[in-house]
């Protein structure tokens, strides 16, 4: 996915993730939470950086029932000013917190919980393409889960910099595009010890390019909850879609260790980037996985992309999505 200001257009663009080796096996940094990953088929949908039509917002993504899980996009700084986290999230929202890289967002902790009363789950992306730190260690892994928590979660003692307020997101997604893998495992790890003593249940997700295996990702997509497969801007991309996928689903049930539910994810407008599938291709493909038992549903980049993208029936790329699970 693409994030930030640092991001070189607004156009409803896709990012590459790199791919390569798998990471070592999960560390332990506390003790995991066991996760529940079924999902019975659900459309997720990345919101934040693009916007199509000036009235785009998380609320009115919230309110479309084209939609299930929404992705908020980016925290692209893993430490920065005052050793805390950044957040971006483009247009939609830009008051700063003094001293850090994080902002001010009171509409969005507003649209999170009344999402989240409409029986959807909001989780937050870590990285983007222009998340270029790394987690160089142990130590770095469990200080960026324990800001996370604090700023997003329901952790304590950082209630003035926390961007949305008393809203809590339902997870994290990993989008890490660094091309280095280390630490994420760990952060995992962490971020379920905390899980544990939490009001409600969180998940984490993962966001890897087609081709296996993810060398940004690496052995943490055997980890998470979800996984938000990339099918567009590489070989395996239009055709080779549902090869890929069959061997990803065979992968991650031999592998993983967290009940794993995978989700097709499809570029959300023809605009940018390569590999796009129209509203009826989706549909096609759809119907060739989701006989599959770890199939969890379809994803796209990005929310407002995909809904200003109408067939010639003036069905959104959103409600063509929903019609997929059918």
């Amino acid at each position: 996915m693409f994030s930030s200001i640092i991001i070189t257009s607004t156009l409803c663009l896709a990012s590459v993730f790199l791919s390569g080796v798998h990471a070592a096996a999960l560390p332990v940094c506390g003790v995991p939470q066991k996760p529940v990953a079924s999902t019975g088929g659900k459309t997720v949908a990345y919101f934040g950086q693009l916007k199509s039509q000036p009235t785009d917002s998380l609320a009115k993504f919230c309110a479309d029932s084209s939609v299930d899980i929404i992705v908020l996009g980016f925290v692209h700084i893993i430490r920065g000013k005052g050793e805390l986290p950044g957040l971006n999230l483009s247009g939609y929202c830009a008051d700063p917190i003094e001293g850090t890289d994080l902002i001010h967002c009171p509409d969005f902790g507003a649209a999170i919980t009344e999402c989240q009363a409409q029986g959807k789950l909001v989780l937050l992306s870590l990285q983007g393409s222009s998340g270029t730190q790394t987690l160089s260690n142990d130590t770095a892994a469990c200080e960026y889960a324990d800001n996370l928590w604090k700023l997003f979660g329901e952790g304590t003692g950082l209630e003035s910099k926390r961007p949305f307020g008393n809203a809590t997101v339902d997870g994290f997604d990993i989008d890490n595009e660094s091309g280095d893998s280390n630490g994420w495992p760990r952060l995992i790890s962490e971020l379920r010890d905390k899980f544990t003593s939490a009001s409600k249940r969180y998940y984490i997700s993962a966001a890897p390019q087609c081709p296996r295996p993810d060398k940004s990702i690496g052995s943490a997509v055997y980890l998470v909850d979800f996984l938000f497969i990339q099918f567009y801007n590489n070989y395996c991309a239009g055709t080779g879609l549902v090869s890929s996928f069959n061997d990803w689903s065979a992968d991650i049930a031999a592998k993983g260790t967290a009940g794993t539910k995978l989700f097709a994810g499809f570029l959300g407008s023809s605009e940018k980037g390569t590999g796009y599938a129209t509203h009826s291709e989706v549909i096609g493909y759809v119907s060739q996985i989701k006989n599959k038992p770890n199939f969890g549903g379809v994803a796209t980049w990005d929310a407002s992309c995909a809904n200003n993208n109408m067939d010639p029936y003036g069905r959104t790329f959103l409600k063509a999505m929903k019609d997929s699970l059918q």
